[in-house]
């Protein structure tokens, strides 16, 4: 029998972002959506806090609503050959679903999210 537990590790609300100054890894991936996280600033502050961090940031844009099983492969394909430390989906229900199926395989279960604007 296989187990596959969920994210313990879920940030949200006020300091959010600023909390990724505290990560420690080499990797981080960000996941988001369709553009809202962009427009408003939140992506660029993420990966800046990432990188003031120290990591090396990868992005996964464009997941759409009700995320299709083929992004959720590209995005593990993309995700297997990063091999991130960190997992970071901002922007609403569909990044952060489609990020938690993308890390399956890599057993990297601690995953961020970021405030919605």
């Amino acid at each position: 029998m296989a187990r596959f537990t969920l994210p313990r590790d879920l940030y949200h609300g006020k300091g959010a972002l600023e909390a990724l100054k505290t990560f420690e890894g080499k990797r981080a991936m960000i996941c988001v959506g369709g553009g809202s996280m962009r427009r408003g600033g939140f992506l660029q502050r993420a990966e800046a806090y990432l990188k003031e961090a120290g990591f090396e940031v990868k992005l996964i844009e464009g997941i759409e609503s009700d995320p299709s099983v083929e992004t959720v492969m590209k995005g593990a394909a993309v995700m297997q050959a990063f091999q991130p430390d960190w997992i970071v989906a901002m922007g609403g229900g569909s990044p952060i679903d489609a990020a938690k199926a993308m890390c399956a395989p890599l057993r990297v279960f601690r995953v961020a999210r970021a405030p919605l604007p």
